[in-house]
């Protein structure tokens, strides 16, 4: 009996221990893979197209999910069914890669959290009446593979931005009243149990709108805009404050969260003219805010963007204002170690229209591009930054907008 006593309280033991290693989470500023947002691959102000997991790559391109290998470049569709129908007609019962969602600028997630991948998608749906539809948002989880798709949760409207960091779903949405006068707002959902949910920040006005969400250790960024220009919101996981960082407006400025990494935020102030040389300066501070330093980097020339990872800063103009350089100008990106230009990449032969650098791992930095015809990916190898050897290479690239057709480019 006194055994059996034993046996039993030693399993319940372990029960409880297991129950609270999985409903703990990170309390402190590192980055933790298994429960943090992979800040490093989202695109500013559009979300993540891409995602990493222990073992490889996710890419989302047109309405299908590519997956590459760490140790290759070798992108390969989510589904290894032979019969599979993923470039004929693809839907969510014949092609596991397939991402269902309807036509026109859609927010994107694909993100790679605790051992699952989780996709934003959307559909159609009728109303009461016959001839009116809605579309419904949905966040589905499966296995890495593709595999055993469900779905997660149901949106009551269109989220703008969503977010999955340490046991949390944040997301914005926004809405009006009769009268046009906007209202937008930022909601946490627990990823366990009920999903219950809790609006953290809201606020009214004309044109006001989060325009990126951005979790890192203990705080959530918001990328907020308001009648006065852009403004950085932090939110405290701990305190549930929020309070603005880094505020310039008394000088006309209005503040922009350019990146993250270790204990310090990179951002910029635009002040209104493009012409303005500030704009393009890019300033360090800690995680609240505080401590405000000038980084020492060569002048871009026109606004630009920057990014840092462990090893290296990069600094590089925003296409849309590559064609404000001055005539002779380079078209490149700086990169940086230790505040030294080690290495420009020519950005020349880029896709003229829209393409969005994505920092990435220690292995790689991805870009991502799409014009009238093309949407792609392309991969620069990091290891090779220091020989000055580092460039865009091609890696993936869809040739028709109305096919699913997918080139590989080695």
């Amino acid at each position: 009996m006194k055994k059996n006593f034993i046996t039993w309280l030693t399993l319940l033991f372990l029960i409880v221990a297991t129950g609270c290693t999985n409903s703990e989470y990170p309390d402190d500023d590192n980055f933790h893979e298994r429960w943090d947002y992979p800040l490093n691959f989202r695109i500013q102000g559009h979300g993540l197209l891409m995602t990493d997991s222990e073992k490889g790559y996710y890419f989302v391109d047109k309405n299908l999910i590519y997956y590459m290998d760490k140790d290759s470049k070798n992108p390969v569709l989510l589904d290894n069914r032979p019969d599979h129908r993923c470039m004929n007609k693809p839907d969510s019962s014949n092609c596991y890669a397939f991402i269902q969602t309807e036509a026109g600028d859609t927010p994107a997630l694909i993100q790679y959290y605790d051992s699952k991948l989780y996709v934003l998608e959307s559909y159609w749906k009728k109303n009461n009446e016959p001839s009116k539809f809605n579309t419904v948002w949905k966040l589905s989880r499966m296995d890495p593979d593709g595999k055993n798709r469900k779905t997660f949760k149901i949106f009551g409207s269109r989220p703008n931005h969503v977010a999955i960091h340490r046991g949390y779903m944040y997301y914005s949405m926004m809405s009006a009243d009769k009268d046009n006068v906007q209202t937008t707002k930022v909601v946490r959902s627990q990823m366990e149990g009920k999903h219950k949910e809790e609006v953290i920040y809201e606020r009214t006005g004309l044109g006001v709108n989060i325009t990126d969400i951005v979790p890192y250790g203990q705080q959530l960024y918001l990328n907020s805009w308001t009648d006065k220009g852009y403004e950085i919101l932090r939110y405290d996981l701990e305190t549930r404050e929020v309070t603005t960082v880094a505020d310039r407006k008394d000088d006309g400025g209005s503040t922009f969260l350019q990146d993250i990494n270790g204990q310090n935020l990179y951002f910029s102030y635009y002040y209104g003219i493009i012409e303005d040389e500030r704009n393009r300066e890019v300033y360090t501070s800690n995680l609240r805010g505080e401590q405000i330093n000038l980084l020492k980097l060569d002048d871009p020339l026109t606004l630009s963007v920057f990014y840092k990872d462990n090893l290296y800063s990069y600094f590089r103009p925003l296409f849309a204002y590559a064609k404000d350089l001055p005539e002779g100008a380079p078209y490149d990106m700086a990169i940086y170690k230790d505040n030294e230009l080690i290495h420009r990449v020519n950005l020349t032969d880029l896709p003229k229209t829209m393409n969005f650098t994505i920092p990435g791992d220690e292995k790689y930095m991805f870009l991502r591009y799409e014009d009238y015809e093309n949407t792609g990916y392309m991969i620069l190898d990091k290891s090779l930054i220091e020989s000055g050897k580092a460039k865009f290479d091609p890696l993936i690239e869809d040739k028709n907008k109305k096919s699913n057709s997918m080139t590989q480019v080695k």
